[in-house]
């Protein structure tokens, strides 16, 4: 940077006029004209991580469609476009394009702006080919297919991890980052959840719930599977919607053997459940995974579906006790504490309700609750692999 802001004003402005910048930090020829691919994977390389991506926040967008084209997209003399070759280490530049498709997401760009352009599919399938390219995989690389794929649920671009959501039929060709990933980690159990995530993610919403009494069935006040059609298709929309949902299930039954996702596929099998309205099922899944799982946040998840069933049921004591249940393994956690703080508001116990609010308020005003990241997969668990992967990139 020195180098750069010695030079006189002058310099600098014919610099930028020719189409040339002096060598320095790439945030400063971000500033004046394009961001630099090799410079910022360089300086990102070196390990100045927040330095290579500093710029970032403030590109335009005509520099973020530069960028992305010097990282992904070569043009021959012809004009035919290639996957352009790594301006830096292989692992370097993959984790590079990750955390610039990240912070771009933040400023919704995760999309190109022209259909020209190349998008945050084109740079990560580009950086995925990299390091598939290779003859082995490393911690470096499986690392980066769960970032990738925790930042795609982050921002529910499902077809992106698998296609298709449907059923397959035998021409079908399944294609995805989760399937590219899967290839090369057969072993990875996240990868295999995740690809089960995607294809039931047309479950993914919220239907908002008749008020809960005691003894009653509550159902959905407006259900998020309404059979629109002509009359006398709704059986047969009815067959296929019923074809969908079991399908959808089925990839969540697959894993509840698995030690290392059972018991979260569990859970998201209660909530396939739920959002159908069999209350029951959901109840007995969301037990069996609250029993089997030893990490509090997916322990939470569980009691508070079962919290949610019960309610749902009419069994507004036992709702009770599982949001009870769901705070002791989380405690201070926004929704089994709303939930909870509901239910002793209409009993008459307002004050006790009133102090769970305010501690989820005072203790966890920043947190991520598990329940309000339930439908973007894995991407509470993206700050913690780029932790880890930033200490693949340098020696």
């Amino acid at each position: 940077m020195t180098g750069v802001l010695r030079q006189s004003g002058a310099a600098v402005a014919a610099a930028v006029l020719l189409g040339s910048v002096p060598d320095g930090p790439a945030t400063v020829s971000a500033q004046l004209r394009r961001l630099d691919a090799q410079a910022l994977v360089a300086t990102y390389a070196a390990g100045r991580f927040d330095e290579a991506l500093a710029a970032v926040p403030r590109a335009t967008r005509d520099q973020v469609a530069d960028l992305r084209r010097q990282l992904a997209i070569v043009t021959g003399p012809k004009g035919e476009e290639s996957p352009a070759p790594p301006p830096g280490p292989v692992v370097a530049a993959a984790a590079f394009a990750l955390e610039l498709e990240r912070r771009l997401a933040e400023r919704d760009m995760w999309d190109a702006r022209d259909e020209k352009d190349c998008a945050a599919r084109c740079v990560l399938e580009w950086a995925c080919a990299l390091l598939r390219a290779r003859e082995a995989g490393d911690e470096a690389e499986r690392l980066w297919m769960l970032s990738a794929t925790a930042l795609a649920g982050g921002v529910r671009d499902w077809s992106f991890l698998h296609t298709p959501l449907t059923i397959p039929t035998e021409r079908t060709i399944e294609q995805g980052h989760a399937d590219h990933a899967w290839a090369r980690w057969p072993a990875e159990s996240r990868l295999r959840l995740a690809r089960a995530i995607a294809i039931a993610s047309r479950y993914a919403i919220t239907n908002e719930m008749d008020t809960p009494r005691e003894g009653v069935r509550t159902g959905p006040l407006v259900s998020g599977m309404l059979i629109i059609g002509p009359p006398g298709t709704a059986p047969l929309v009815e067959r296929r919607r019923q074809s969908l949902l079991d399908y959808a299930a089925a990839q969540f039954a697959a894993l509840i053997d698995d030690s290392a996702v059972g018991p979260e596929a569990q859970a998201r099998l209660g909530y396939l459940h739920f959002r159908s309205g069999q209350y029951e099922q959901t109840l007995a899944s969301a037990r069996a995974a609250a029993a089997a799982s030893k990490d509090p946040d997916v322990r939470y998840l569980a009691m508070f579906l079962a919290g949610q069933a019960e309610q749902a049921l009419g069994n507004l004591a036992s709702a009770q006790t599982w949001y009870q249940r769901a705070l002791e393994a989380r405690p201070d956690s926004q929704s089994a504490s709303l939930g909870l703080a509901s239910l002793l508001y209409v009993r008459g116990d307002a004050n006790r309700a009133y102090d769970l609010i305010d501690a989820t308020r005072t203790r966890r005003n920043d947190d991520d609750d598990p329940w309000r990241m339930f439908q973007y997969g894995d991407f509470a668990r993206l700050p913690g692999l780029i932790a880890e992967l930033r200490k693949r990139v340098t020696p």
